[in-house]
Formats: C-alpha cells, structure tokens, sequence
C-alpha cells in the first residue's frame, strides 16, 4: 500500500487555493470604475450647482483634472447652453465608465483563469511521476 504524502496533498491544495486567493483579492478592485465615476460626477454637479459665475468658471476649470479629458472637453469647449454640455459629457462619462468596468473585469478574470491553470500544472510537474516498485 502506498504511503500518503502529507506534504504533497498540501502543496497541491496551495496549488489551487493560490488562485482563489489571488481572485478574492482582485475583486477588491472590481468597483474602481464606480467610485471613478462617482468623483466624476461630483465634479460635473458642482459645474451646475456653482453659486456664481466665477465659481461655475473656476468648476469648469478643475474639470481638467476631475474627469477624462473627452469629458472635460464637452464641457468646456462645446456652445449648448451648460446644462446640456454637462448631460452630454455626464453620457460620454458613463459610457466610458461602462468600457472601463468591462476591461478591468476581463483582466481580473483571465488573471484567475491563467494563475489556477499554471497552479494545477506546477503542482501536477511537482508531483511527478509515482512511484515504481
């Protein structure tokens, strides 16, 4: 009867487990285009609800650095009147936002996927071959 090696089962748990953790710890990252966009849309509201000229000029200002540059640019360089401006670059924002999300959740998936397939080959190249008698 062959012997059980203890230390071989736990180092092809680790094999396995490793992705799993790497996985939990990437999920943290899932919501970053939300908050993103949360900042962003603080800052185009401020745009609208400035309490006078030079504050609403001053907010269309720090758009440049609040906001994607595309979004800054329909704001300050379009001729709607601002509250429309401010939609359209609120629209171009989500959309961007939406992409965003969905790039980051690709990543974050075929991270998982590679990191488990190269942790079961490892194991599998650690284990070799059994024993002969």
């Amino acid at each position: 009867m062959a012997k059980v090696s203890y230390s071989r089962i736990g180092f092809m748990l680790t094999c396995f487990l490793f992705p799993g953790l790497i996985g939990t710890f990437a999920s943290f990252s899932i919501p970053a285009p939300v908050i993103d966009e949360l900042h962003q849309q603080q800052a185009l509201d401020a745009v609208l609800s400035a309490p006078t000229p030079a504050a609403q000029a001053a907010a269309i200002t720090a758009l440049r650095d609040a906001v994607d540059p595309d979004t800054a640019l329909i704001v300050t360089n379009g001729t709607a009147p601002l509250p429309a401006r401010v939609a359209a670059a609120e629209a171009n924002m989500r959309l961007e936002v939406v992409a965003q999300a969905r790039a980051a959740a690709y990543k974050i998936r075929l991270m998982v996927i590679t990191m488990t397939i190269l942790g079961a080959l490892f194991g599998v190249a650690m284990l070799g071959p059994g024993k002969q008698p």
